[in-house]
């Protein structure tokens, strides 16, 4: 699709859901869906020492949820996508450039799906700006720290700040695929359903860094049944000064030490991380093997797997399939039944003999023609035959059995042919005939 086209079919009233009432944005203050944060650094630096949870940066602090959200970005990012037609096809079209090898000039494909993808699995949605570059359609993500959406019934509004510059969006001018939602179609928010795990975890980090931070000393109160003098006073802060620092201070006045905190050990620490780290994986649907340690053999790993594309990826490649076909294709080629596809493939290929397997399972279905096989699965060239391209080529065909003989199956089969020339010649031309060949047989033999 050129430019002048886009501007055509997306200009205003020509666009995906022409047509349709656009509310018009308003200009109240909007609900912080998307937690946008006015917080200088400083502030931003001291919330990081609280365990309290109420930014989306912050919840991103958890080891666990970053791992959650980073390991589905990337598994999106890395994903083959263009577009096929009614009959799955692949089709040839510049809006597939855009969506498989470059949204932006300042992005490849892999880097914006995998930032909208972490931008969704954490914060519910992703919205992106679609616009008409110097040689083709451009896609722009939207920074989530400066997007708040209103969402109204059947309708919402974006307000995007970025620069100092403040604008408004209707649902018709933006890109956008989101998350699990509810019957009123605004998406749930992943990390703040998660908020009390995360904030339990980020506790459990805070108590753990504070007693390493102290050079494993525990907390405690001094106590003594005399009186301490000035002069006591100023001893006992040096003594305590120079115990944090891991010395050894001496104790005056009949002072005694008695420890106010539980060791680690008494609490569970590493038990609790661990439950938590799983609590939060439930969240966003990663298997226990792909982020626990004590993860189980290599069978149950293999099936989890296996399970992370079908219950993790898959939804959200569902997703972005249907939001890029819907809401970036203009209704002409959609009345075509063109559509985007993201291949999975790559994430179901397993080990090596597991390929091999796999590949002749899917050759002698059918379902697969050899070059399909060899691109797709092993990034090996194509054939490009029309054999090589029918996935309903017989497999005992000469041509698909062998391309460097030119087909010949097994020798016997010359062989017969050979004879069966000999024979239909006249008596006197087949002695002729064999006499030749005895010749030639002479000559190519070493």
């Amino acid at each position: 699709m050129l430019p002048e086209d886009y501007r055509a079919r997306f200009g205003p009233g020509n666009g995906p859901g022409a047509g349709r009432s656009r509310p018009a944005p308003v200009a109240s203050s909007p609900t912080n869906v998307m937690d946008r944060s006015a917080l200088g650094d400083e502030w931003v630096s001291f919330l990081a020492q609280t365990s309290d949870v109420n930014m989306a940066e912050q919840a991103a602090r958890a080891s666990a949820v970053y791992f959650c959200c980073s390991i589905i970005a990337e598994a999106v990012g890395s994903l083959q996508s263009g577009f096929v037609d009614a009959r799955n096809n692949a089709v040839s079209l510049s809006m597939g450039e855009v969506i498989g090898l470059e949204p932006n000039p300042m992005q490849t494909a892999a880097e914006f799906w995998a930032s909208m993808a972490y931008t969704a699995a954490l914060r519910g949605i992703a919205f992106a700006e679609p616009t008409v570059g110097l040689d083709n359609v451009e896609l722009w993500p939207l920074d989530p720290r400066g997007t708040s959406v209103t969402w109204r019934d059947r309708s919402f509004s974006v307000d995007y700040t970025a620069d100092g510059v403040r604008r408004q969006f209707v649902p018709q001018q933006l890109f956008w695929f989101s998350g699990l939602a509810d019957s009123t179609a605004k998406p749930l928010v992943p990390w703040q359903q998660a908020k009390g795990s995360i904030e339990f975890a980020l506790a459990l980090e805070l108590g753990a860094r504070s007693f390493f931070k102290n050079n494993l000393r525990f907390a405690g109160m001094l106590s003594t049944d005399h009186k301490l003098t000035d002069e006591s006073i100023a001893h006992l802060r040096e003594g305590i000064a120079r115990w944090k620092n891991g010395g050894i201070p001496v104790l005056e006045q009949g002072l005694t030490f008695s420890q106010t905190q539980g060791t680690n050990a008494d609490a569970q620490t590493t038990e609790l991380i661990k439950q938590r780290t799983m609590e939060m994986a439930r969240y966003w649907h990663i298997p226990r093997s792909m982020i626990a340690e004590d993860a189980g053999n290599a069978g149950s790993q293999e099936q989890e797997a296996l399970a992370f594309v079908k219950y993790t990826m898959r939804p959200w490649v569902r997703r972005i399939e249907q939001a890029i076909s819907v809401r970036l294709l203009p209704p002409d080629m959609k009345a075509q039944g063109i559509r985007a596809r993201f291949n999975l493939d790559s994430l179901l290929r397993g080990d090596s003999a597991t390929q091999f397997r796999n590949a002749v399972l899917a050759r002698t279905a059918g379902t697969h023609s050899i070059d399909d096989i060899r691109v797709n699965w092993f990034d090996l060239p194509a054939y490009g035959e029309d054999w090589s391209e029918d996935p309903r080529a017989p497999l005992n065909s000469n041509r698909a059995a062998d391309t460097v003989t030119g087909g010949q199956t097994a020798p016997q089969d010359g062989v017969a042919q050979i004879v069966a020339a000999l024979m239909a010649l006249p008596e006197g031309e087949q002695a002729k005939a064999v006499a030749g060949l005895e010749q030639l047989l002479k000559e190519l033999t070493p």
